[in-house]
């Protein structure tokens, strides 16, 4: 009776711990955020960079509490392998482009990404962890995610599209950086807000209300609430963006998520459609 007393206790305070830094990334997500967007002027990154950092290291300790039940978080080895490569890779990617950003490497909080991702690896292997081997069926779902998100991107950016399609060539060799670019786009933008999302609203946020005997179309819903109330800050200059576009593609990426069981393809879909627009312009303009 006392161990199973004991195996009790250690359940409810692991609980405790878990719903805590769950609570810290939804605090660091919405409230912080859009503050830091309102009230910082654009040029002062230091808000930005200590919600980048800070929902790293929150994330990744969270893959390490749960590492023996990750898939009841839709974590899966590939979803680890993007967590652990891109966000580290971003950081380079800035140094590359020579942006002034404290996360461009090798400045201090860019190293602290690269210390978590290191430290996680290291965590994860001392502790005994082994990923699962990557089946043919989470390949066909990770084809699935990029599709999708190219399909959205597409819809959401059309008149861009249409615009940068018929103006003189004289205005479309300026883009001629961003096509030489193009990759490292989708390889920034695969380490940035999908990395900084997918793992809080429809991984760990999912589980966890899943715990509580939540009926997943509730929490499919309930997290496309609280992913678009997350950008609300989008409302006045995007309307159309926050009232249809961002909607569903909450709902896409809990689709997703639900069907597949894991938070891979809706992080390739979120990155395609906040970066693929960068490849598929150039591309376009190519053939017209």
């Amino acid at each position: 009776m006392a161990t199973e007393g004991s195996r009790v206790t250690d359940n409810s305070r692991h609980q405790q711990i878990a719903w805590l830094v769950l609570t810290l990334l939804l605090l660091l997500r919405i409230p912080f955020t859009i503050a830091i967007i309102y009230l910082l002027p654009i040029e002062n990154q230091s808000g930005a960079t200590f919600y980048e950092a800070g929902t790293y290291l929150l994330t990744a300790f969270l893959i390490w509490w749960e590492r023996h039940r990750l898939a009841d978080f839709h974590n899966d080895t590939a979803t680890l392998s993007l967590i652990i490569l891109f966000r580290p890779l971003q950081t380079w990617i800035l140094s590359y482009w020579k942006v002034d950003s404290p996360l461009a490497f090798p400045r201090p909080f860019a190293l602290m990404l690269w210390t978590i991702a290191f430290g996680l690896i290291i965590a994860l292997w001392r502790s005994g962890f082994k990923p699962a081997r990557i089946t043919a069926r989470a390949f066909g779902w990770l084809a699935t995610g990029l599709l999708v998100g190219i399909f959205i991107s597409v819809a959401e950016n059309l008149n861009a599209f249409q615009s940068l399609l018929s103006s003189p060539h004289s205005q479309q060799s300026a883009l001629a950086p961003v096509a030489l670019s193009a990759s490292l786009n989708l390889f920034y933008h695969l380490g940035f807000a999908p990395l900084n999302e997918e793992p809080l609203f429809r991984g760990f946020l999912w589980g966890y209300l899943r715990q509580l005997k939540w009926k997943e179309i509730w929490i499919w819903l309930f997290q496309a609430v609280l992913f678009t109330s997350a950008h609300v800050y989008l409302a006045h200059q995007f309307p159309l963006a926050f009232w249809l576009f961002i909607p569903a593609a909450a709902l896409v990426f809990g689709l997703l998520t639900w069907r597949s069981r894991s938070i891979a393809p809706a992080i390739l879909a979120h990155a395609m459609i906040n970066g693929s627009i960068y490849v598929l312009v150039p591309m376009l303009m190519s053939l017209f």
